[in-house]
């Protein structure tokens, strides 16, 4: 074998080049990593804030029957004319909301975070078994932030940026970790303490070039 850093051979006992000095990269390296990388440093599972997500999910429900009422021009006349039409548009608000903060509340559930100390790994088993992994030698940034609202409820969102990620939001809302998006975490408690927390980790897991 040849060294890594001068090229000159190298016997495939030595643990350091005759030449050089440089350490041997080989299996006992490889092999420390792996053990590293079992055991979990930080986990970070999303909160189910039922009164953020009431809020949310109640307003987006109200959007969606404006958006109703523009489009059927004559839906006022029709619960002017028969108002059980309209106790049935609203009990179909109301099954909205009940079932859209079941599927939340059981999708926050299977939500898992977990960070060692090279990669952070996403798990999600909710429906579909999804489990993605990145590295933190792909990491560009770590962000965080509260919008009004998550102010109120003393929640955030972590965002994980990879070196091919734009910046912005995701397409998808629980996928929060595909693609060259990164990862973002909704709904985390005590977001600052938690922010500086994966900082750390990911910072002293990063390789120094």
């Amino acid at each position: 074998m040849f060294c890594k850093n001068c090229g000159a051979e190298m016997s495939d006992t030595a643990k350091f080049c005759p030449e050089c000095g440089t350490e041997k990269s080989g299996e006992q390296e490889i092999k420390k990593e792996i053990v590293e990388d079992k055991q979990i440093k930080f986990q970070v599972k999303p909160k189910f804030n039922i009164p953020y997500k009431m809020l949310s999910i109640v307003g987006r429900a109200i959007l969606y029957m404006i958006l109703i009422c523009f489009w059927i021009t004559d839906l006022y006349e029709l619960w002017a004319l028969y108002p059980v039409t309209f106790l049935i548009t609203l009990g179909i608000m109301l099954l909205y909301i009940v079932i859209k903060m079941a599927f939340e509340k059981m999708q926050y559930d299977d939500l898992e975070y977990n960070f060692y100390a090279t990669k952070v790994e996403y798990k999600d088993g909710f429906l579909n078994k999804e489990e993605k992994e990145l590295k933190y030698k792909y990491v560009r940034e770590v962000t965080m932030n509260q919008n009004i609202f998550e102010r109120l409820f003393n929640i955030g969102t972590i965002r994980v940026f990879t070196n091919a990620s734009s910046g912005g939001y995701p397409t998808r809302r629980y996928n929060n970790m595909y693609g060259k998006n990164g990862i973002y975490i909704h709904c985390v408690e005590n977001v600052k303490e938690q922010y500086e927390t994966i900082k750390g980790i990911i910072d002293e897991g990063t390789p120094q070039e």
